[in-house]
This record gives structure tokens, sequence and C-alpha cells, in this order.
């Protein structure tokens, strides 16, 4: 990778001394060294420039410079090690600091030329440098202008929506150098969402974090963070049913999948022979992690200003199917309850006229769950469609026992509808739904339940078993053929 392959080494330089950084800019260069950046930093007594070199590895053992260091993500460590102060109080305060040594500068060439003794060279030399020296006045001063102004505090108060965080051990995926890259493995995740449901989901901010353990990455929304696993460059991720036979070595690494709650392995690149199915690198695992939570959490990440896009694409093909719905019959808020719970279940919205069309059609329905239910409806050959595999459908029934402890948690108040749920009743229910797919050897379970129930069976139980599908009887249509394999 590029890092292994890159010399580091860093050279101090007093601020004031331009021949000294000249001269050390020469030498570097003659020794084939490159800068890489250069930054001033304070020390006890002065301000230097820190010049970080970069050259090939060189191949002989031994080296002059006992400072150079060859270590993976150097880059992003330097970066992080030099950055600027990340409070506005912090670069307050450093500021006035340079500001008041500044003055003490000036003050010098000041009392330096007030010498009766001093050579016209001299003079015109100090003229110059206290010229040089105002003019960076100046500028720090307009710094902490901009510094204490509200104007910075106000475009400070905005909020990342996605975001995912790398430690420092597996920051590589995201260099542009490498084969195996997460930022094209997003743009892929994001055209795939964007072709299958109609959903785009907003930039992903890349982060590296101090607060994951090695190998860590996480997701976070609205800065709650929602998934957290491990990654491992330069490994294949495989699910153990898949390599069957396959006996694992030392360097391998087994853990369940935070994302199927199957068993995966972690196998060097170097062990996995072309035949073997696909395994999934680092960044495929991480982009498959970003497509799952986009989907599950698209209720908190779709906002108001992406329900006002499909609007628009709307209202340029047929503009009264929006006079005509919103806001009288359809709030804002309504239609983004309506298409997040769509996208959440994985209905494309993809054909969102169509969908205008059918809430037209329903608007004058009581609930916003009435209204999903008649929209899912029209949407169900489509719906099925999606989900059969060679024209065949297996689904799965709840047994009659199921189906009441499931009524019972609905209960009738005289002022409204209370749902009291029991998280082990409903763990227990998923537990024998999972035990059923697999004996089955069924990977995304189908369960077809009444459709006064559906929704809040797919709230409550998605929860428990991934990948599920809830369908009600009345979307299984007619041209797929349907297989019922069985009740629990």
């Amino acid at each position: 990778m590029y890092n292994k392959k890159m010399q580091y080494v860093i050279k101090s330089v007093p601020t004031d001394d331009k021949q000294a950084l000249e001269d050390l800019l020469n030498q570097m260069s003659d020794e084939g060294w490159d800068l890489y950046t250069m930054h001033e930093v304070e020390t006890e007594s002065s301000y230097d420039f820190n010049c970080i070199f970069m050259r090939e590895k060189q191949e002989e053992d031994s080296t002059d410079l006992d400072d150079i260091v060859n270590i993976t993500s150097f880059k992003y460590r330097m970066e992080k090690m030099l950055a600027a102060p990340s409070s506005p109080y912090a670069s307050c305060k450093e500021i006035q600091l340079k500001i008041s040594n500044q003055k003490e500068r000036i003050k010098k060439i000041k009392s330096q030329l007030e010498s009766d003794s001093l050579s016209p060279d001299k003079k015109t030399q100090l003229n110059t440098q206290m010229s040089d020296e105002l003019r960076q006045l100046d500028s720090l001063k307009q710094a902490l202008v901009n510094e204490i102004s509200p104007d910075t505090m106000y475009s400070s108060i905005k909020e990342e929506k996605f975001v995912v965080n790398l430690s420092e051990e597996i920051l590589e995926v995201i260099s542009m150098e490498a084969n195996d890259n997460l930022l094209a493995e997003t743009v892929k995740v994001r055209q795939e969402l964007a072709d299958k449901l109609g959903y785009v989901i907003p930039h992903i901010h890349f982060h590296n974090s101090d607060e994951l353990s090695q190998n860590e990455f996480s997701i976070k929304i609205h800065d709650i963070e929602v998934f957290r696993t491990v990654v491992f460059p330069n490994y294949l991720a495989f699910y153990k049913d898949e390599i069957k036979g396959y006996k694992s070595g030392n360097d391998d690494i087994i853990l369940t999948d935070d994302l199927t709650g199957k068993k995966m392995v972690w196998i060097p690149q170097a062990k996995v022979k072309d035949f073997w199915v696909h395994g999934m690198t680092a960044s495929e695992y991480i982009g498959r992690a970003i497509k799952t939570i986009a989907v599950d959490e698209v209720s908190d990440i779709m906002d108001y200003n992406d329900v006002n896009k499909y609007v628009e694409k709307v209202i340029e093909t047929n503009s009264f199917l929006v006079d005509n719905i919103i806001p009288d019959f359809l709030t804002a808020a309504d239609l983004k309850y309506l298409l997040t719970c769509l996208i959440r279940e994985h209905v494309s919205v993809k054909n969102i006229v169509y969908i205008f069309e059918k809430i037209n059609d329903y608007a004058n329905e009581p609930t916003k769950e009435d209204l999903l239910d008649k929209v899912r409806l029209a949407l169900s050959k489509h719906i099925i469609r999606d989900l059969a595999k060679d024209g065949e459908l297996k689904v799965i029934e709840f047994s009659d026992e199921i189906l009441d402890k499931i009524y019972a948690m609905f209960k009738e108040d005289e002022d409204e509808q209370i749902i009291r749920i029991e998280a082990a009743d409903i763990e227990a229910i998923g537990d024998k739904l999972i035990k059923f797919a697999k004996s089955k050897k069924i990977i995304s379970p189908v369960i077809v339940v009444p459709m006064d129930i559906r929704h809040m069976i797919f709230v409550i139980l998605s929860e428990f078993v991934p990948n599920l599908t809830v369908l009600a009887h009345e979307e299984l249509v007619s041209d797929c053929n349907i297989k019922f394999v069985g009740k629990i």
C-alpha cells in the first residue's frame, strides 16, 4: 500500500531564519526528499517551521536520518497532530499570543532603528523587516476579529447527518491509492439504492476517531451511534456456511456478523482460493453496513428537503396531483411517513408519480396507516415480483396461537388504542421464526399476517429478525406462485 512504501522525516527551523529554511529545503531536495507539508508550531521560546519530507522507501538498511518512520496511516497521524486548535476559544488564545509575540518583535526592530550607529544598508534591511512584521501583525489582528465574530459561531451551527468513523488501523480503506477503496464503494451503494428503491442517501462524512478500538468502525446518524463492529484490511470475509469443509487457521478471525447474526470468518487474502465464493473486503463490508443502516434508519435520515425533491419530480410530470393532495389531504409530514415506511420495508418509491396517483385515489383514508395499506396494495405486484425467485415466493404463516398472543398486545381503551409489548414475548416469536426459516433453508423469511396488524408486526419483529419481510394476505397476487412452507 501507499503508506508502506514511503519514508517520512520531520525537520525544524526557526520561522524568522529564512536562510536556514532555504538551506534545509535545498539540502533535502538534493538528497531526494520532497516537501510533504509545512506547519508553524510554537516552542517554549519561539516559533518554528515543522517540515515533513517524504520519499520512496530506500532499499538500504542503514540511514543517517534516525527520525525516519515507516508506519501505516502516517499521513493521517501527522495531519491530526498538526491540526489547528479545534475550539474558537483555543484559536482565540493562540492568536492573542501570536499578536503579543509579534509586537515584541516589532519593538526590538524599532529599538534597533533608533540606534545612531546604523549603516544605510542595515537601516534599509531593518525598515524592510519592519514592514513585513507590521503586515503580519495586521493579518493576525484581522484573524482575531474573524475569530471573535458571532458569525463564526453561527457558521458552526450545523450537523453531519451521516457519519462513518474509522479507527486508525483501517484508515487505509479510504486512501485513493487503495484498490479496495471505500469512497468508490459508497458511490456504488448510493447508485444501487437509487436504482432499486428510488432512495438517494445523503453525503457521507468519514472521520478518524480515537474513541474506537482497534480495527473498529462505527456509523452515526445525527450524532447518535447506530452501528459498530470490526473489519480487517487485507482479509476477506466469508460466512461459515459458504465455505463448508474449510478448516480455519491460526491467522483466521472468527466472529458473529452484527448485520445478519451469522458466523463469519475473516481469512487473509493470500490464503483465499480463486475458485471460492466471492468474499467481502473491508471496504465492501463497510459499504454493506452503510447500505443496511441507510435503509433501517431512513426515517431519521430523510428530511423535508429530500421529500420536496420527490414532490418536484411529480410536479414536472403532473402538477395537478400535488395541488390536489398537498396540503389539504396530505401534509409534508404525512408524505414523509409514507415514503419512509415504504423504503424501510424495501418497497421502491422510484415510480413516484404512480405513488402520487394512488395517494390521490385514497387521499380520504382516515389514517396514515390506512393510506399506507392502500398504497401497498396498489404496489403489491411490484412487491411480490421483487421478492419472488424464479416465479415462486415462499411464505410462512403464524399459527392461531401466535396470532392470539399478538392481538392480545392490542388493548382497546375508551380514548385510544394502546399497544402493550413485552420484549421477551416478541423475541421468543422472533427466535421461533428464525429457527423455522433456517430449517427450511430460507435466508430472508417472508411472513404473512392479517392486514390490520401487518405494519405493526414488521415494526416490532424486524428488531429481532434480520432481512424480514411482512406481507398482508391481500398483497399475495395470483400471478405469482405462492408457496406456503408452514406455520409457527
